[in-house]
């Protein structure tokens, strides 16, 4: 276990959560949907968070490097919705630009891992 381990699977189980509970909420064509997609959604990234845990030390290169990009999204659209939630930039923060900065900062996270895995100085 490093020091990556613990922050990638928690970000991998936010993003997870996030995944499920968006995409059932809107695939669910009943008022309160959000009632059965939360719990599963949380369901879904409590398995992704201890999967990840106990099996990201034996994943290969590129899958770790997948994984934190995977879980950088996660944090940082959850970073910016609290920012949000807590009135600092809500005239800003839209929906689809927190989304915006999460894939950036999750491909900006895998071309950083990707370069320093192939730099020859570490």
């Amino acid at each position: 276990m490093n020091g990556r381990t613990l922050p990638t699977a928690i970000g991998a189980g936010i993003t997870t959560f996030l995944l499920v509970a968006v995409a059932l909420v809107g695939l669910l064509d009943f008022e309160f949907s959000a009632v059965v997609a939360l719990p599963v959604g949380l369901l879904a990234g409590l398995a992704v968070l201890a999967g990840t845990a106990t099996s990201i030390d034996r994943a290969g290169a590129g899958a770790r490097r997948f994984a934190s990009a995977y879980a950088a999204f996660g944090l940082v659209v959850s970073g910016l919705l609290v920012l949000r939630y807590v009135n600092v930039g809500r005239s800003v923060l839209s929906t689809d630009l927190v989304v915006g900065v999460g894939v950036a900062a999750a491909l900006a996270v895998y071309a950083v891992l990707f370069a320093r895995s192939r730099s020859p100085v570490r």
